[in-house]
């Protein structure tokens, strides 16, 4: 639906507001109530604690200008209300050339099931750098099972929230999020400040540039989760420092495809240990590398920004908490993730055009006054992790990678019903990567055939259209883009498909999946690793069982035994051996007295080792 033919039935502002309880608002759409929203919220004198405003299934919503309150450490909630149709649709509407402005919260904000775009109707996306900024600190974020569209710089910049961040991110979808202006644009939120807590579940991206930007800060806790990350420039999270962080069952395609060169972009600047670039004091430089991962952890020490609670000495900022002084403190996890690049891009990496260097890409930038190049441009496709995190898996028992698989194969081989980055879009993106890179004699092209919709916020994407003409979409896998797949990639943890999981329409529960993965990270390796390199011939049969199974182990000599079975929190449920046994094969029963299906996991410790493994109980 072109919203232009709405704006001539534009005859003022007319709110329409009716209560539904004491603490619930429903905002009228439409285009006779064009600004109902900001002038709803901005003009609300409720003081209840939770402020939630209800939008209206298969209506359009058109600002006019910003919402900007200030309710403390009060909530704001925008929501759509319960039952069917698609989602409200937010629309940014300049009025006689005035620009509709920065949405500015100061309070905690939480967004449910609403259609957001970022471009306006006169086709600009102003305001980019935080089209909403959420201040305040002990303040919340929350948004989930929304659509956004579009995004010039970053959707929510939570800078503000110095102290007691909390950010959740749920079944979202951030579409087409790149305009063209930098390698790091595109951000879903931007957060240089230290966070409480980070919740990244079963989004998807498509377009981005750096998604989730925390910079040389600490993040107490991280949970990212079964996501799904198409054709982002940069790095899915910057981010290195986290006291516990779990990154398992994410789907990377085509991340970080940029690249970086030494010289100019891999310079070291996040890393707390010093890496960069050194003035040898004779003429020449000493280049530390430490290209970035899409994944990845780093010590935490005092020359990164952390909340006050974890220095030893609050009062003068000295020293760190004895529970984050040492690396043993940390718990990171990396676990049962998928990158694959897409074949079209292989021309490129491998130095075609050759811009002056055989065999790679090359960079002309000059950023550190090191001269013009060629230099060579590097971690193409992305990597994983760079060589800091994996000295640390290496070294430190606590900080676990396993059943990661990193372009085993190519993205073609995935199956997906819509190509991420068919050969037209990729050789619009190496054009657009070789201007921003400085090659000489290069323009940079626009990006819209790299999209996926029709990159026009007057058309509405419905269900398999851009041309909704009754609200939005009612679920994400309603798009004209399907990124379900048919490749049999399964999570080793929770035993769901690998990335998000609602191009299935699968329901996806958050709170069995962390159980799972904890109890994965506690049990210390229960994946295909440990199975290949098992010294007890540790198995259990049958499996999947009914009723009853039997484990089953081999000790080559004689030893203490201890053979336990714990539930996906990590409570152990029954300890089926602890004495010495002789050497030899070993059976035992384990007959679990619950009726429902569920997933264990029973861990065998001898003299010689430990080993744990997953079973499951079908009902």
């Amino acid at each position: 639906m072109k919203l232009r033919t709405l704006l001539f039935s534009f005859v003022g502002l007319c709110i329409a507001i009716s209560l539904q309880s004491q603490s619930v608002v429903t905002i009228e759409g439409g285009a006779d109530n064009g600004g109902s929203i900001e002038t709803t919220i901005n003009n609300d004198t409720r003081t209840d604690d939770v402020l939630i405003y209800e939008l209206k299934r298969g209506e359009f919503y058109m600002m006019h200008g910003p919402i900007n309150v200030d309710v403390g450490n009060r909530t704001i909630v925008i929501r759509a209300e319960a039952g069917e149709g698609g989602k409200p649709v937010i629309l940014r509407v300049p009025l006689n050339d005035v620009e509709v402005g920065q949405n500015v919260i100061k309070g905690s904000l939480t967004i449910q099931n609403i259609q957001y775009s970022a471009m306006g109707s006169d086709g600009a996306i102003t305001n980019g750098w935080g089209q909403f900024q959420v201040s305040g600190n002990n303040n919340k974020l929350v948004v989930e099972d929304c659509l956004f569209e579009f995004c010039n710089g970053t959707m929510f910049n939570t800078d503000g929230i110095e102290n007691g961040q909390v950010a959740i991110f749920r079944n979202n979808y951030f579409r087409d999020f790149h305009d063209g202006s930098q390698w790091w644009a595109g951000r879903v939120m931007n957060c240089k400040v230290p966070v409480d807590t980070l919740i990244y579940e079963n989004n998807t991206s498509t377009g981005a540039g750096l998604t989730v930007l925390g910079q040389e800060c600490l993040m107490e806790y991280g949970m990212i989760n079964h996501n799904t990350f198409i054709n982002n420039s940069k790095y899915p999270f910057l981010n290195q420092y986290w006291k516990e962080c779990y990154y398992t069952n994410n789907l990377f395609v085509n991340a970080n495809w940029v690249g970086e060169d030494r010289e100019n972009v891999a310079t070291g600047g996040q890393d707390p240990d010093g890496r960069a670039t050194v003035d040898n004091g004779d003429g020449t430089f000493t280049t530390h590398e430490m290209f970035h991962g899409l994944v990845g952890v780093d010590t935490i020490t005092t020359n990164i920004w952390i909340d006050s609670k974890f220095y030893a000495n609050p009062a003068d900022s000295t020293g760190l908490r004895d529970d984050v002084n040492e690396i043993s403190d940390y718990i990171w996890y990396a676990a049962d993730n998928v990158c694959v690049q897409s074949s079209t891009l292989d021309a490129y990496y491998g130095g075609t055009p050759d811009d002056g260097i055989t065999g790679m890409p090359a960079s002309y930038l000059n950023w550190g006054g090191f001269g013009n190049g060629p230099w060579e441009v590097h971690n193409v496709p992305g990597i994983f992790m760079n060589s800091r995190t994996e000295q640390l898996v290496a070294d430190h028992d606590n900080i676990k990678a396993e059943n990661n698989t990193v372009y085993e194969f190519p993205a073609e081989d995935m199956g997906f019903v819509t190509n991420p980055l068919p050969q037209a879009a990729a050789d619009v993106y190496v054009e657009w990567n070789r201007a921003q890179y400085g090659v000489p004699d290069v323009t940079a092209p626009g990006l819209t055939p790299t999209y996926f919709g029709d990159y026009d916020a007057t058309t509405i994407p419905g269900v398999e259209t851009e041309t909704s003409t009754v609200g939005g979409i009612t679920k994400i896998s309603d798009m004209i883009e399907d990124f379900s797949y048919s490749k049999d990639l399964k999570s080793n943890i929770d035993g769901l498909p690998i990335g998000a999981l609602h191009w299935d329409d699968i329901a996806f529960d958050p709170a069995a999946s962390t159980a799972a993965i904890k109890a994965a990270y506690a049990s210390n390796g229960i994946q295909n690793r440990a199975v290949a390199s098992s010294q007890f011939e540790l198995k259990n049969y049958p499996n999947p069982f009914g009723v009853s199974t039997t484990i089953s182990f081999n000790l080559k000599d004689n030893s203490f035994v201890n053979l336990s079975v714990y539930d996906v929190s990590g409570r152990m449920v029954a300890q089926l051996i602890n004495e010495n046994r002789a050497a030899g094969e070993n059976n035992v029963q384990f007959s679990p007295d619950y009726a429902a299906s569920s997933t264990y996991f029973f861990k065998l410790t001898t003299d010689f080792g430990t080993e744990t493994r997953k079973m499951m109980l079908l009902k």
